[in-house]
């Protein structure tokens, strides 16, 4: 049987947290291009998920594609130096997050290939994935992912570039990102949802949840 953690259940409106890891924890952003550039394919295959891949295209012809509707969400997400979390939403039945992720994966491969004249494969193995539901653990989830930058040296999550929790706190103008679900959902009532979300987020974590969420992404030497 396969692990929880590959169990792939993408049906229309269902939610999900993605991960990924480099291989032998070696770290996949070594620059802030790198970075930079993740994030570019990430906005792609957001906006034109039936497209074909970017090493197909070129510049000019990226620059003339409309937009495609989303049979995916990105709800938060963060980049860190040897790994990056995804929460996402299944909207419609096809193209599927499998598909997403393997777009993703393949294309930045390439990139980090060319760029460090790496050999072999840049990732550990196949994503992870656990789905959750529109309740509470929806939420922390997003906490989860939002306060990874925390165990960095100097590091404030509220101000770390590569994660979408200052999304969260400020307006944003990032229409591949969408924070709407997390606030309507869970701060439907509130004056002020960016208020309220920093004060959840910036409360005390809770140590069972967040347990098995490292497990999830890996980093727990217990599994």
């Amino acid at each position: 049987m396969p692990s929880i953690y590959l169990r792939r259940n993408f049906k229309p409106n269902t939610f999900h947290h993605l991960c990924n890891r480099g291989g032998f924890q070696h770290k996949i952003f070594r620059k802030k291009k790198d970075y930079e550039v993740f994030t570019d394919i990430l906005k792609y295959y957001l906006h034109h998920p039936e497209y074909p891949s970017l090493s197909k295209l070129s510049e000019p012809k990226i620059k003339k594609i409309k937009k495609s509707p989303q049979p995916y969400r990105l709800l938060a997400y963060c980049l860190m130096p040897n790994h990056f979390h995804l929460l996402m939403q299944q909207c419609e039945d096809s193209p599927t997050l499998s598909a997403f992720m393997k777009k993703i994966s393949v294309t930045y491969a390439m990139y980090f290939q060319y760029q460090y004249h790496h050999s072999g494969g840049l990732f550990q193995g196949k994503f992870r994935s656990v789905q959750f539901y529109r309740d509470d653990s929806l939420l922390y989830v997003s906490k989860y992912i939002h306060l990874n930058p925390r165990g960095m040296e100097g590091s404030d999550p509220s101000i770390y570039l590569w994660s979408s929790l200052g999304d969260y706190l400020n307006s944003s103008n990032k229409n591949w990102l969408h924070p709407e679900v997390i606030f309507n959902t869970f701060f439907a009532k509130s004056g002020d949802p960016r208020r309220e979300y920093k004060q959840y987020i910036f409360t005390p974590a809770d140590a069972e949840k967040e347990i098995l969420l490292r497990k999830m992404e890996g980093s727990d030497p217990s599994i």
